[in-house]
C-alpha cells in the first residue's frame, strides 16, 4: 500500500486487493472470524479514495456496513473517517447516533467540530453522556474541552470517574495534556476528586512532583518523589528528571553524569540536546550494542528430567 502510493499503479494494486476483500465480505457470514485479510475492504476504500474515486469507495464500503459484512470494528471505523473527510455528515451522523455510538460517535463530533460547528459537537456528546453513561464519551468530551482551554470543564465532565476503580482512562489523558503546563496540571491534582485508588498512587507521586518541579518548586517535588513506597525505578533517575523538568539542566546533567547507567546515558542525552550541545550527546549516547547489553535476559522455559521444555505458564 504505502509504497505504491503516488506511483501510478492504483489500478494494479485494487485488482490484488479485490479477491481478498470478497473473501472478507462473506467471512462473517461463516463464522471466519479469523480471516487473514480481514482489514482487505478498507483497504480497498483507500486505494480508491487515493486514486480519486470517492464516490465508488463509499458506497461499496458503506453497503459492506449496512449488511454486516465485515469483520472489524477498524472497518467500520475506516468508513466513518471516510465519510468526515469527505463532508458527508448527514451519514456520518445516521451512522454514529445508533447502535455504533461506542465506535464512531468521536469521529461525527470531530468531524463537527472541523466543519466549525464546535457547539454542536459539544451538544452531541454531552446527550451522550445523558443517555449512556459511558467512560469513552466521557474521556473525548473532557480532553477536548481541555484542548480548547476550559480545564475546569473539563474537571467536571471528567470526575465521576476519577474515583473509580479504572479511573485513569479519564484522568490519565488530561494529565497527558497538561504535561508542559505545570500550574493547570496542579490544578488538576488538586481537585478534591483526585486522590489515590487502588493502585494509582502516581496520583500523589509522580505526576503531583512533576508539576512541582514545573513550578519551580525543585526541593517539594523530590521530596515527593522519594516518598514514593514503590521502588519502579533509580530514584536518582526521578531526581534527574525532576531537575530537568524545572529547567535546571546542568544540575540534572551532573546527576546524569554521576549514575553513568545506560537509562541515565539516554536520558543525558536529552538534556545535552536540550542544552545544545549535539556533539556531546551523541558521544554519550549508549550504542545499539550497549542497549541489547543491558535488556534482562528472558527467563528460559523450565525443562522436565529428559531436558524437553515444558509448556509455558499462559
Amino acid at each position: 500500500m504505502e509504497i505504491t502510493e503516488g506511483r501510478d499503479r492504483d489500478e494494479r494494486v485494487l485488482e490484488l486487493i479485490a479477491p481478498h476483500a470478497e473473501s472478507a465480505r462473506h467471512a462473517r457470514g461463516g463464522s471466519r472470524w479469523n480471516h487473514p485479510f480481514s482489514n482487505a475492504q478498507e483497504l480497498q476504500a483507500q486505494v480508491l479514495e487515493r486514486a480519486g474515486r470517492t464516490d465508488e469507495a463509499i458506497p461499496i464500503l458503506g453497503r459492506d456496513i449496512a449488511g454486516h459484512r465485515y469483520l472489524r470494528e477498524n472497518t467500520l471505523t475506516a468508513y466513518a473517517r471516510l465519510l468526515a473527510r469527505h463532508g458527508r455528515l448527514d451519514a456520518l451522523r445516521e451512522l454514529a447516533t445508533g447502535q455504533n455510538a461506542h465506535t464512531v460517535l468521536d469521529v461525527y463530533a470531530g468531524a463537527l467540530r472541523d466543519d466549525g460547528r464546535a457547539e454542536e459537537a459539544e451538544t452531541v456528546m454531552r446527550a451522550a453522556i445523558a443517555a449512556d453513561d459511558w467512560v469513552g464519551h466521557r474521556a473525548w468530551l473532557s480532553s477536548t474541552l481541555l484542548r480548547d482551554g476550559r480545564l475546569d470543564d473539563a474537571i467536571a465532565v471528567a470526575e465521576p470517574g476519577f474515583g473509580g476503580y479504572d479511573c485513569s482512562n479519564l484522568l490519565a489523558p488530561l494529565v497527558h495534556l497538561l504535561l508542559h503546563r505545570p500550574g493547570e496540571l496542579l490544578h488538576l491534582l488538586e481537585h478534591p476528586s483526585v486522590v489515590p485508588h487502588y493502585d494509582h498512587e502516581e496520583f500523589q507521586h509522580g505526576w503531583r512532583a512533576l508539576a512541582l518541579a514545573g513550578l519551580g518548586r525543585v526541593d517539594e517535588a523530590i521530596a515527593l518523589a522519594e516518598a514514593d513506597p514503590r521502588p519502579w525505578t533509580d530514584p536518582r533517575l526521578v531526581k534527574a528528571d525532576l531537575l530537568s523538568a524545572a529547567g535546571h539542566l546542568d544540575a540534572a546533567a551532573a546527576e546524569l553524569r554521576a549514575l553513568g547507567t545506560i537509562r541515565a546515558r539516554e536520558e543525558l542525552c536529552e538534556v545535552l540536546v536540550r542544552q545544545g550541545q549535539a556533539a556531546e550527546a551523541i558521544a554519550v549516547h549508549p550504542t545499539a550494542a550497549e542497549q541489547r547489553a543491558a535488556r534482562p535476559k528472558p527467563e528460559p522455559f523450565p525443562r522436565d528430567e529428559n531436558g524437553y521444555a515444558l509448556e509455558p505458564p499462559f
